[in-house]
C-alpha cells in the first residue's frame, strides 16, 4: 500500500502522537521541544514505512523539525 504524504497528513499524524493541537506544529518548531521521543519517532517511521514511505529513523531524527520532515517525506 502506498499513501500520499501530504503536509496536512504528516502534521496530523505528528499532532496525534504528540497529543497536541495541529496549530502548534509550525514548520520551524522543534519536535523534541514538543515531546517527541525515540519511541514515538519509531512508531511514526514504522507506520509511514508500512504505508509506502521510503524513510528510516535516521532520516527524521537527524533534523527533528516539522519543515525538515515535510521535505524528507516529499510532502505535497
Amino acid at each position: 500500500m502506498t499513501t500520499a504524504f501530504t503536509r496536512d497528513r504528516i502534521i496530523s499524524d505528528l499532532a496525534e502522537v504528540l497529543d497536541l493541537p495541529v496549530d502548534e506544529l509550525t514548520e520551524d518548531v522543534s519536535l523534541i521541544d514538543l515531546g517527541l521521543d525515540s519511541v514515538r519517532l519509531m512508531s511514526l517511521v514504522e507506520r509511514w514505512r508500512f504505508e509506502g514511505a521510503a524513510i528510516d529513523f535516521v532520516d527524521l531524527a537527524s533534523d527533528p523539525q516539522v519543515g525538515a520532515w515535510l521535505e524528507v517525506m516529499g510532502a505535497e
